[in-house]
This record gives structure tokens, C-alpha cells and sequence, in this order.
């Protein structure tokens, strides 16, 4: 077969294993002609330009022993066509893109050769190379690269770089041609560079991080990476090889490492606990374990997971899915604590979890407030609220809002005003005024108020508030409203009772059975009317006060003691007015049972009763006057007919006599009964001609 009949070649190979590439070429999507791939292991000099000008793709192999001179010869007999370098190792990328590759391949153990190569002989074959780079590629690529690019001679004198080094150096063309490597380098990275430089040479590359010293005299922290340049006898040439800045990844590592100080500092002085979880479920660190004990017991560095949380608890479960890549966030329960927990999966290259880092905080007591808290918002009778210190809104407020406003909580959510406009509209002015001093002073609100819920029905809050600061700034304030409406209906009703005890038309005077002789605490005004003592003046003092020489001893005792032990006692006696005069008092005692039926208190009431006994004493005066004229008018006719009966003469009938002499007997006796009641009645007239005078002597006063 001519040369004229052999098919061209979409894709030409130099390298010991064809086979891969044609197996990428099968499975390529841009280069399907799988069997228009040829093999050019004696070099591209064996084709003919006809078949090379169908050349969509080279593929060229990188070895230790051949180095780049491979790729130099395709490079040259195709220029204009995209190639891709395969090398073994990252140390030889450098080399391959130097020598002018479009892209490089890093050959690794254990991935699938043949589709990677397949995705990237699509790429480099749909990359179009411009006539420009024909002439010359390496310089055109080398100066469009970020990094330093340099060639070294065996003495170590500069001989190429790019514009990057030019750039980063300070130095221009002139200055840099003929350098000595060392001389941009001091002090001990001086000697690390004649080191590595050593290095490339005794085992072929090296590289070495260090601070490059520019022509300003700033130092730049650069890594460098060199690789041995031989001729086609195995002489070295050379360095070739890459530098690049690593000042922003120097800057990454100190902020990490910083970063990494904070979190150790705040898990140190916090209640947190920090692990990680190995793929195995074994803990591998922890910290911050010192401080919280119950985490302590629960967690234990070496200890696998299962083993530490053999009740599959929460925490266990939620490692587990962390392992399987699943985060999460939330609280568990572990017996006899509660643990706020953060579990993160840590992705590797390949994207499987390598570990899970775990972050625990002992909330327990926490929780415990917070039961407390939503024990009080569903039980707490008060209105207990915490608003900012402009009213700008209600952080928080408990349930009985609703019971005493009537309205649900989430209302006020919508702005403080539907507040104000529930207070009933004669209190509102006021209320709006304090709310505005409460903004200044929040210590010293105080306020008593009505608030008209939506079904009419009025109900008085009495409502105070205190402020919260931080730092001596006022950040919320916390107040409590309690609904004192049946204290209000009790105060009025006190306040109506006190009233008809003050107006009763007798007098009232309460004691206190706890003290001694059951002293007066309180007198009525109808109490100074009619004894003429005013409150002051009794305060303090026993019922025996209003005692005097006319006074019955053993009634007033009798009164003292139903007082003193609480019995309902009844007495009428004659007492003394503060003038010292008598009068007839009627005194009726009552105690004062409390709720647990003790009597601590009691009541004595007090009527003048003078007329209505001087009223009987006239009656009684009216019979003495009677009896003493039927004594008068009786007893002499009756004391005659007694004497003749007994001088009558013999001759009478003795039956008569004796009936006689006993009518007579009977009468005399009436007659002397009329006179002892005469008697007894003088006493009591003395007493009411001396009331009557009294009574006389005060209207004479009053006029």
C-alpha cells in the first residue's frame, strides 16, 4: 500500500501504552475514530506531512529517563495542533507546560485511566491553538502564567524567565540575565536554596519554601519547585523550574491558625465540649471535657460511639447520620443530662465523610429555666411582660393576658397600641403619660387603671415595671400586671360597710381580744355621742372605762369577760359619761370569727336606754304611790275590824270569827307588802331625779 492510500490520523501517540488511548478514543464523544490513533514510537518523523495534516490531537508521554524531548518533537512537527502531556508524578507538570503542552495529565494509582484520559482528550482537542503560538508557544505561555517560571544553568546563573519573575523580583531583563540563583535569597534561606539546588541534581527535583528577597529589599514568601535538565545523554544542563507566592496561603494559615486558638480558647472557657467522631465510630479528640461533667461521663476519648451511647440515645443516632453525611443541629437527651449538639460530616477529596466533628453544650439547667418559665406563662395568674425600652415591641408576656384583657397575647404583636386602646377611656390619658415617663424611668412606674375587654366587662390592673441594663444601658424592661378587680370590689364593699358602722345609730366599739383587757381600737361616732368620750380617749382602753360609783361591779366584769373570751354577752347597767354623770347603757357583745373560726376581735355595742328604764321606773313609782295609799287607806279600818273581832262576844259563831280574822290577817299582810315596795322604789327614784338633773344641767349647757 502507497503512502497515498493510508488513512490519516486523528490522534497521534508517543508513549509504551497505545492501547489506553485508543480505549479513550472509543469512549471520547469529540474523537470516535478509534482506529485512526497511531502509535509514534520511533517519533513523528515516520509519518508523512499528508497524514499529519489531519492530526486533530497529540498525546505525548512523559518518563523520567526521556523527559520532555518527546513533546519538544511533536511540538515541532505539529504546532498548530493541541497536546496533551501524561506524566507520572506533580514534580514533571511544570516541565510539560515549559515544553509547551495544553494540558497535563498526572497519571495516579487507583483511578480510571481510560475515561479520565477520554474527558481530557476532549477538552485539549476542542482547545484551539492560535497561529500566533506557532512561532513561539513556550515564551507566549510561560509569560500569561501567575507563577515564576526559570531556568537555571549548572553554575546556577539565570538563563530564562517569564514576566512574572521579572515582576515579583523588581529586577528587569538587564539585570536579571546572568544572576546568580543565590542571589536572591539571605541568611539561612540562602543556604536552603543552595541545598535544594544540590538536591535536583544528586536525585532530579526538589523543592523548597523560602523568603525571596526583591530589589526593593521586601521579602516575599515563595515556594519553589526545580527539576533536573539533562541532554539526550542523561548530562545535566540544568534547573528548570516554578515558584509561586505563597503569601495569601501563609496569610489563610495564620487566620486558621488563629481561628483555630479562638475555638480552642472558647471551648476551653466554656461549658462546650469539642470531638470528632473517626469513620469507625471511634472518638479520636476531645476538649473541654474538663469543664462539664456531664459530659464527661457520657463522652471519653478511645471509646467508640456505640459503646458510649448503648441505649441508642439521641446523640448516638444523630453520630451515626453524621457519618453517613447527614449534619444536624439540636438538643438530646443522655439520662441525666440535656445537650445542645452540633454535628458536622467532614468531606474528603473523594467526597466520603473521613470524620464527623461534634460540638456539645450542657444546656440543662437551661432547660430547666425554660420549663420553669413555660411552667409561669401557663400558670402564672399575673400578667408578667418584658418589652424594649422604646415600646417599639413586647419580647414577651404571659398567657393571662388573655384572661384579663381578654384578648390572645399575639395581638399586641401587631403594636403596643391595641394596649392603650383596651384601658378604659377615663384612665387612658393618664396611663399614655406614665407609659411616657416609663421610657426614662422604668423603676418608678406605677400605675392603677381600668381595662374594658371586647365583651364590656371592666376589670382593674394594678401595674408595675422595673428596668434591665446592661453595662449601665437600659436594654428591656420587665413589668407585672395583676388583676385586682375583686380586690377593688372588696375595698368598695369595706369601704360601704365602714360607712354604716361610722353612721349606725348606736354605738360601736371594736376590740382587740389578743391584748390584754380587750382594749378599744375603734369607736364610732355614735360611741363619742353618747359617752362624751372622743376616740383618742378610749383608744386603748378597757370597757371598764365607762364604769362610775353608780355602777354595778359585777355587771361590768361580766361584760369585760364575754369580751375578753369572745361570747355573746347582753347587759343593761348604769355607766358614767366622761362628764362623770350616769345613765342607763345597754351593752350587747358580739365576736369576730375569722375564716379559720378564731377570734381575735370583738364588738361591743352600746345603747342609751335611759328613757325607756326611766319610763318603767315611772310605772313602778305610779304602783309605790298606789300601795302606799291603800296602806294608808287599808291598814287602820283593817287593824280595827281585827280588834273588835277579838273582842267580840262569846256567843258568836266561832266559824265566822275565824273566817273573819283570816280575811282580815290576809289584808294587813297586802297592806304591809305595799309598804316594803315604798321602800325599795326610793333608791330608784334618787337615781332618776339625779339622770333627770343631769340631763337638765346638759341642756342648760347646750343653750
Amino acid at each position: 500500500m502507497d503512502s497515498q492510500s493510508e488513512p490519516t490520523h486523528a490522534v497521534v501517540y508517543s508513549g509504551s501504552d497505545a492501547g489506553i488511548v485508543r480505549d479513550a478514543a472509543a469512549e471520547s464523544t469529540v474523537l470516535d475514530e478509534s482506529d485512526a490513533v497511531r502509535s509514534v514510537e520511533g517519533g513523528v518523523t515516520e509519518l508523512s506531512p499528508d497524514r499529519l495534516a489531519g492530526v486533530r490531537l497529540a498525546v505525548c508521554e512523559l518518563t523520567p529517563g526521556t523527559g520532555a524531548d518527546s513533546l519538544a518533537a511533536i511540538r515541532e512537527a505539529v504546532p498548530r495542533v493541541p497536546t496533551l502531556a501524561i506524566v507520572t508524578d506533580d514534580d514533571a507538570v511544570d516541565e510539560a507546560l515549559a515544553a509547551g503542552a495544553t494540558d497535563v495529565l498526572v497519571r495516579r494509582s487507583g483511578v480510571d485511566l481510560s475515561t479520565l484520559l477520554a474527558r481530557r482528550m476532549d477538552a485539549v482537542a476542542a482547545t484551539p491553538v492560535e497561529p500566533s503560538l506557532a512561532a513561539e508557544p513556550t515564551e507566549r505561555l510561560l509569560d500569561t502564567i501567575d507563577d515564576l517560571f526559570y531556568t537555571l544553568d549548572a553554575d546556577g546563573a539565570l538563563r530564562r524567565w517569564n514576566e512574572r519573575f521579572s515582576e515579583l523580583t523588581g529586577y528587569n531583563d538587564e539585570e536579571l540575565d546572568g544572576m546568580d540563583a543565590l542571589d536572591f535569597f539571605a541568611g539561612a534561606d540562602r543556604d536552603r536554596v543552595a541545598d535544594a539546588m544540590k538536591t535536583v541534581f544528586e536525585s532530579g527535583s526538589a523543592t523548597v519554601e523560602v523568603e525571596l528577597v526583591a530589589a526593593d529589599g521586601a521579602t516575599i514568601p515563595v515556594e519553589y519547585t526545580g527539576a533536573l535538565v539533562t541532554d539526550t545523554d542523561g548530562t545535566p544542563q540544568g534547573i528548570v523550574g516554578i515558584g509561586r507566592s505563597v503569601a495569601e496561603r501563609r496569610e489563610r494559615e495564620d487566620r486558621l491558625v488563629r481561628l483555630r486558638q479562638a475555638v480552642e480558647t472558647v471551648v476551653d472557657s466554656a461549658p462546650l465540649t469539642l470531638f470528632e467522631v473517626e469513620p469507625d465510630g471511634t472518638i479520636s479528640t476531645l476538649r473541654g471535657e474538663t469543664l462539664s461533667d456531664r459530659l464527661q461521663r457520657r463522652i471519653t476519648r478511645g471509646d467508640s460511639v456505640a459503646e458510649t451511647f448503648t441505649d441508642r440515645s439521641a446523640l448516638r443516632r444523630n453520630v451515626e447520620a453524621a457519618l453517613g453525611g447527614e449534619a444536624s443541629h439540636g438538643l438530646v437527651e443522655t439520662g441525666d443530662a440535656t445537650l445542645e449538639t452540633w454535628l458536622q460530616p467532614a468531606l474528603n477529596e473523594t467526597g466520603s465523610v473521613s470524620r464527623v466533628i461534634g460540638l456539645a453544650l450542657d444546656v440543662t439547667e437551661r432547660e430547666e429555666r425554660a420549663g420553669m418559665l413555660d411552667q409561669i406563662q401557663a400558670n402564672a395568674g399575673e400578667v408578667i411582660w418584658l418589652s424594649t425600652p422604646g415600646k417599639e415591641s413586647m419580647d414577651f408576656i404571659t398567657d393571662s393576658y388573655g384572661d384579663i384583657w381578654g384578648y390572645p397575647p399575639e395581638r399586641l404583636e401587631e403594636g403596643l397600641t391595641s394596649f392603650v386602646e383596651a384601658t378604659h377611656p377615663e384612665d387612658r390619658d393618664r396611663v399614655e403619660a406614665a407609659l411616657a415617663e416609663q421610657r426614662e424611668d422604668p423603676d418608678a412606674y406605677e400605675e392603677t387603671y381600668r381595662v374594658v375587654r371586647p365583651d364590656g366587662e371592666v376589670r382593674w390592673v394594678h401595674d408595675q415595671s422595673a428596668g434591665v441594663y446592661e453595662d449601665g444601658d437600659l436594654t428591656r424592661i420587665v413589668g407585672i400586671a395583676t388583676d385586682i378587680t375583686v380586690q377593688k370590689r372588696r375595698e368598695r364593699e369595706l369601704r360601704l360597710k365602714n360607712r354604716a358602722v361610722e353612721t349606725a345609730p348606736v354605738g360601736v366599739a371594736i376590740h382587740e381580744t389578743a391584748e390584754p383587757s380587750s382594749p378599744i381600737t375603734y369607736a364610732n361616732d355614735e360611741f363619742e355621742s353618747t359617752t362624751g368620750y372622743d376616740r383618742d380617749a378610749v383608744t386603748g382602753e378597757g370597757i371598764s372605762v365607762l364604769g362610775g360609783d353608780d355602777t354595778d361591779d359585777d355587771a361590768m366584769r361580766a361584760i369585760a369577760s364575754a369580751i375578753d373570751a369572745g361570747e355573746h354577752y347582753s347587759e343593761t347597767v348604769v355607766l358614767h359619761r366622761a362628764d362623770g354623770t350616769p345613765f342607763w347603757g345597754r351593752i350587747d357583745v358580739a365576736p369576730v370569727v375569722e375564716s379559720d373560726g378564731g377570734v381575735t376581735h370583738a364588738v361591743s355595742f352600746l345603747q342609751d336606754v335611759t328613757e325607756s328604764k326611766e319610763h318603767a321606773q315611772e310605772i313602778e313609782r305610779h304602783l309605790t304611790e298606789f300601795g302606799e295609799v291603800l296602806a294608808e287607806d287599808l291598814g287602820t279600818p283593817l287593824r280595827e275590824a281585827r280588834d273588835r273581832l277579838a273582842a267580840a262576844p262569846d256567843d258568836g259563831s266561832e266559824t265566822e270569827l275565824r273566817r273573819a280574822e283570816r280575811s282580815v290577817e290576809t289584808a294587813l299582810s297586802l297592806v304591809d307588802d305595799l309598804a316594803t315596795v315604798h321602800s325599795f322604789s326610793v333608791q330608784s327614784r334618787r337615781l332618776s331625779e339625779s339622770m333627770r338633773g343631769s340631763e337638765l344641767t346638759a341642756t342648760d349647757r347646750d343653750e
